[in-house]
């Protein structure tokens, strides 16, 4: 039942990230290997990674790396674990959601519908390989700390009051290696949680295409009498479907949209005022604030879609052929239109509605906050 093999590569790579980060939480039989894995990776790479990037807010250190090299990454890692939280505890309904999208009645009807799911699949294939490649890319360029003789961490730079300067090259290179580890598993766990949510909103967005096609091909009374409810039917499932992943995901999410603004003002601050091609250890903030950026804009873009869609589904049912139908079937579309004139939208807590609007106003926010701090660091 629990066989990631059935679904596209974003998918099974994220079920891949679950399970090596012990969050995997199928109700089938574990190993005793496993579960002790489990519980190391939550206590060594989870709480005491956690726990010390806590602890570095109340170190003493200069503002700038206070603001700009530890709350922004505490801010960031607070959303990863409201995402994480939600898929251990709703396993179960995460993975019947996935199921709803291999069903029966999400399949494809004909061969013309089959060329535009693979077409609308290929396209999120695209974008999901830059996110990760840049995710990625953030989480290596931490290593690029190494080619600097300053010694440097690549996120905290206090860890139990632990001396790793020159004269202590193993704690140096002990601690640098766990910061690195433990970065590249939070990454994993928080690029998995924003591909599930836009693989099922993609998922929606293609159905509600399909159902709009299908609406269209309604060329006379016998495919109605036909057809009609089976599809009014199967987009009250579509709606069911985006009211639980909206309810399953909105507290991580609120959280996301809140501090995204603050994560791409400081990302983009310290590319604007530290990036040197010389140094290569500073290009870290060039794929960490597009990474930052992307986290964002997709589950903005996908959203986006889906109300779109929902709008065209609209266009799609007055397109069909009801004014050659009998009285009776065209009060039920007249009914059913009522009914589709609201579009669908997914919102955060009814605060952040996931389209390309709120993207833009989180990013205009960040450039104002940007031009402040510039103006005021010129001005010192």
């Amino acid at each position: 039942m629990y066989d990631p093999g059935r679904f596209i590569f974003p998918m099974r790579f994220s079920m891949w990230a679950w399970k090596v980060c012990g969050f995997f939480n199928a109700p089938v039989p574990k190993s005793v290997a496993y579960r002790v894995y489990c519980y190391a990776f939550y206590s060594c790479i989870m709480a005491v990674y956690l726990f010390v990037l806590l602890l570095n807010v109340f170190v003493p250190q200069p503002f700038e790396q206070r603001v700009f090299f530890i709350m922004y990454i505490f801010l960031t890692e607070t959303a990863m674990i409201l995402k994480t939280l939600t898929i251990y505890r709703h396993f179960n309904i995460v993975w019947s959601l996935y199921e709803t999208t291999l069903g029966v009645s999400f399949q494809p009807r004909d061969e013309q519908e089959r060329e535009l799911q693979q077409r609308r699949l290929a396209v999120f294939n695209r974008w999901y390989y830059a996110y990760i490649f840049v995710s990625h890319m953030a989480a290596f360029g931490t290593g690029s700390h190494l080619l600097s003789a300053e010694y440097r961490m690549p996120f905290f730079p206090w860890f139990f009051g632990v001396p790793y300067w020159e004269d202590a090259h193993v704690a140096y290179y002990t601690i640098f290696a766990y910061q690195s580890f433990g970065m590249y598993f939070h990454m994993l766990l928080n690029t998995a949680g924003d591909t599930q949510l836009c693989y099922m909103m993609h998922m929606i967005g293609i159905q509600l295409e399909l159902l709009g096609k299908r609406f269209r091909d309604l060329n006379n009374c016998e495919e109605f009498d036909r057809s009609f409810v089976p599809l009014v039917q199967h987009y009250n499932k579509i709606h069911r479907m985006l009211c639980r992943v909206q309810n399953l995901f909105s507290p991580a999410y609120f959280v996301q949209f809140s501090v995204s603004g603050l994560v791409i003002c400081a990302s983009a601050y310290q590319v604007a005022s530290m990036l040197n091609l010389n140094d290569f250890s500073k290009l870290m903030n060039v794929f960490y604030m597009m990474s930052m950026t992307m986290q964002i804009g997709l589950p903005c873009y996908y959203g986006n879609e889906v109300t779109l869609k929902s709008y065209a589904l609209t266009n799609a049912i007055y397109s069909s052929r009801w004014y050659d139908m009998p009285q009776s079937n065209r009060k039920s579309v007249q009914m059913f239109l009522v009914r589709t004139n609201k579009p669908f939208a997914v919102a955060a807590f009814g605060y952040f509605n996931f389209n390309l609007p709120a993207f833009t106003t989180i990013l205009n926010m960040a450039y104002s906050v940007y031009c402040v701090l510039q103006r005021k660091a010129k001005n010192v």
